[in-house]
């Protein structure tokens, strides 16, 4: 095993050993790589990267992330309706939409107490534009998906868009 020494290096380091640990379920190793990268990114570097990678991301550019807490540690969400817009990004990225469970599910990713009532999250950010009802699933269950002003809400590091 190559360890790399910048911050990404750290974080694949991170995710090769928490896939390297015997007997553990995917969400197990999902949480274990979590810890990890929280305690990788409380050092004093990660402001600076944050900055750095708001700088190089372009508007039209797409963020590929490997893993959602890479993604939350990076863009950093202030708010519920900016974590709600970051899961729903994050699932664009994988090219698929979401629904409440999948909302939920999320949060215990991203280690974060759930909302107490997450369908008002994602209606609050309906009636702003940036997340768009997409379909049902085989439970009849709402799906959502985010919409192109929410993208760029999301890639301007969670600021308000003016004329669109």
């Amino acid at each position: 095993m190559e360890f790399k020494e910048d911050l990404k290096g750290e974080i694949e380091n991170a995710k090769i050993v928490a896939n390297s640990i015997e007997g553990l379920s995917e969400k197990e190793r999902e949480i274990v790589f979590g810890k990890m990268v929280d305690k990788i990114l409380n050092s004093n570097r990660i402001q600076e990267e944050k900055v750095t990678f708001l700088q190089n991301t372009s508007s039209n550019e797409e963020i590929i992330h490997k893993d959602i807490q890479e993604l939350y540690h990076e863009l950093n969400p202030k708010t519920g309706l900016d974590n709600v817009l970051l899961i729903a990004y994050y699932n664009y990225t994988k090219e698929r939409s979401f629904a409440v469970k999948d909302l939920l599910e999320s949060y215990k990713i991203l280690l974060l107490p759930a909302p107490s009532n997450p369908s008002d999250l994602i209606n609050k950010n309906r009636s702003k534009g940036l997340i768009m009802l997409s379909g049902k699933d085989e439970k009849k269950n709402n799906l959502f998906s985010i919409t192109r002003k929410g993208l760029s809400y999301v890639k301007k590091g969670f600021k308000e868009i003016k004329n669109e």
